[in-house]
């Protein structure tokens, strides 16, 4: 995939050398009182090393950056869904708890929908998150979802064009 930018962030492939910012990223993140609610991260430098080499590998998990500084702030997954043939993608996101309640996810995550919507033709996105995630679920709303089931949340090509257009 091509990078894509946004006002405020860059939107890229994972490289092996990111392993730095991603432990400081998983540290803070597995501090917070939402990492409760997800599979535990690797915290451990050589541990980090391995996921950034196995993320950098991956189509579908991009790395999110300040556009100032290049700094990694987050990370997105836009993973097509097996045996859809591209037609539905699972979506999921993680950011640095010094930068939230910034609009950064907001921002991302549309550049990355707009992504799997647009040049990928998907027909659906589908994420979760655990309903007491509350600040997750008030995301997932802005952005258009629709819980389909408890902590399980969908968007369809059409809801998403119709939102997109009263954006504009």
């Amino acid at each position: 995939m091509h990078t894509l930018k946004t006002k405020r962030l860059i939107i890229r492939n994972f490289h092996p050398d990111d392993w730095q910012e991603l432990l400081e990223l998983a540290t803070r993140y597995q501090a917070t009182e939402y990492a409760k609610y997800d599979h535990a991260w690797p915290t451990t430098e050589e541990e980090v090393k391995g996921m950034a080499k196995w993320l950098s590998g991956e189509k579908g998990f991009r790395a999110v950056c300040l556009k100032s500084t290049g700094k990694l702030i987050g990370l997105l997954n836009m993973a097509r869904k097996k045996d859809t043939e591209g037609r539905e993608h699972d979506f999921g996101y993680v950011f640095h708890p010094d930068y939230h309640d910034q609009g950064y996810g907001t921002e991302a995550c549309r550049a990355g929908m707009s992504q799997i919507f647009g040049p990928w033709q998907a027909e659906r996105i589908y994420t979760g998150t655990h309903p007491n995630n509350t600040p997750s679920v008030k995301l997932l709303h802005k952005l258009g979802f629709k819980e389909v089931a408890q902590g399980e949340f969908a968007i369809s090509r059409e809801e998403w064009l119709a939102l997109d257009q009263k954006s504009h």
